[in-house]
């Protein structure tokens, strides 16, 4: 393959090297797998209860099976149940032959995080979770570990993404604050686009959780011991099942400790074409807690050709868990970063209207696995908009 300057590859680089033998599988790759930035990384037909999580290192994947393994499971056509708080290693069915001035990055899909299913991608002598370095030939692993609901998986499906890039992707301040200036980015609460001179750029955008006193959902806290949520049972868990509301009414939100949220964005994101992002996934000078599972944002987030900022720009939804003691969030306040990553070149599909995504133009939102009606209530005029899927289909892309 040619040698490509610094940036996050795109969705025609990936397709180019599923022919050319850099990507691999063990099934046929699926129509929707290829996202604009990313690949969608899918579980295979068995796979293992470990005593704990654990990094292969020199040992390899084998060796350290051999020794904190528990068992080894097919995963059956009609699924297997996954348990909460339990450690499990899934070998992928994709494998690597990178070129030397390509290297890899893993995250979660969106539906996902939404679950409180923490997933982290292992290399066979990795020595980090969800690096993938340069060059690297070899199999994929897949760590799976659902905190707040047990989970049905199948094989085939995917828990995670990998994106590919070569050099430094991430903007500098200087580039970001020019980004702001130049294009519609960011938006704030009352649809006004942000310009650098709204927005703290400290190694990424400042963003912050939009907690409105008015009535209405603000957010959610999951409840536990819950049934199982099937991954492919796209709008039918009852959301009352498996979470309580929390209702904007002039009360401070306390969170407890290791308990699990979501909440949105007080600001709204645009990314164009020759754009992606990354959440920072945790940063202790905002608190003690976790902010997102899944992290990273393709090329077309809340963006539309051809319409105003004002009506595609997205909220980050926040993946939110607590860490040691109660914390006090309010709104507008400062509680994650973003960072801006440039493209090699602009892929040739788009977050959105390209692929059908779920989560386009969202605000407060639930994974896609949750009835797309407001069962429980009437939302109070003023409060975020609810999003939940109209009509969507078992494969559609994140």
């Amino acid at each position: 393959m040619e040698r490509v300057p610094g940036g996050v590859l795109p969705s025609q680089w990936i397709r180019t090297a599923i022919r050319d033998g850099v990507i691999t599988a063990c099934a046929p790759f699926g129509a929707r797998q290829v996202q604009p930035n990313s690949l969608d990384l899918r579980l295979g037909d068995v796979g293992y209860r470990v005593q704990c999580s654990f990094l292969p290192g020199e040992e390899g994947v084998e060796r350290k099976l051999a020794r904190f393994g528990w068992y080894r499971f097919a995963i059956p056509e009609e699924g297997a149940v996954l348990e909460r708080n339990q450690v499990y290693l899934f070998p992928l069915c994709e494998r690597l032959c990178l070129p030397a001035e390509v290297y890899a990055r893993g995250n979660p899909k969106s539906s996902t995080g939404r679950l409180d299913v923490f997933t982290r991608l292992v290399t066979e002598y990795g020595r980090h979770f969800d690096d993938v370095p340069c060059g690297y030939r070899g199999a994929l692993y897949l760590e799976v570990v659902p905190r707040s609901f047990a989970i049905r998986v199948r094989p085939g499906d995917s828990l995670s993404q990998i994106r590919f890039q070569t050099g430094a992707p991430q903007l500098d301040r200087a580039e970001t604050l020019r980004l702001l200036d130049a294009d519609a980015i960011l938006l704030g609460p009352d649809l006004q686009v942000l310009r650098s001179r709204d927005v703290t750029v400290a190694s990424g955008l400042v963003l912050s959780v939009s907690l409105p006193r008015r009535g209405g959902t603000v957010g959610f806290v999951a409840r536990k011991n819950t049934a199982p949520i099937d991954l492919r049972a796209v709008g039918q868990a009852r959301i009352r099942h498996y979470w309580d509301r929390i209702h904007g009414d002039n009360k401070p939100v306390i969170l407890e400790p290791d308990e699990f949220y979501i909440f949105a964005s007080r600001e709204l994101v645009r990314l164009p074409p020759q754009y992606c992002a990354e959440m920072v996934a945790f940063d202790a000078s905002s608190g003690e807690l976790r902010t997102h599972y899944a992290g990273f944002f393709d090329s077309g987030f809340g963006y539309a050709a051809g319409r105003a900022p004002e009506q595609s720009a997205a909220a980050v939804v926040l993946e939110v868990r607590s860490r040691d003691v109660p914390f006090l969030i309010e709104d507008g306040q400062p509680l994650f970063r973003v960072h801006l990553l440039r493209c090699v070149e602009p892929p040739d599909i788009l977050y959105g209207a390209d692929l059908g995504s779920n989560y386009q133009s969202q605000r407060l939102r639930l994974g896609k696995q949750f009835t797309q009606v407001v069962e429980d209530e009437e939302e109070g005029p003023g409060q975020p908009r609810l999003d939940f899927a109209t009509s969507v289909q078992e494969e559609c892309a994140e």
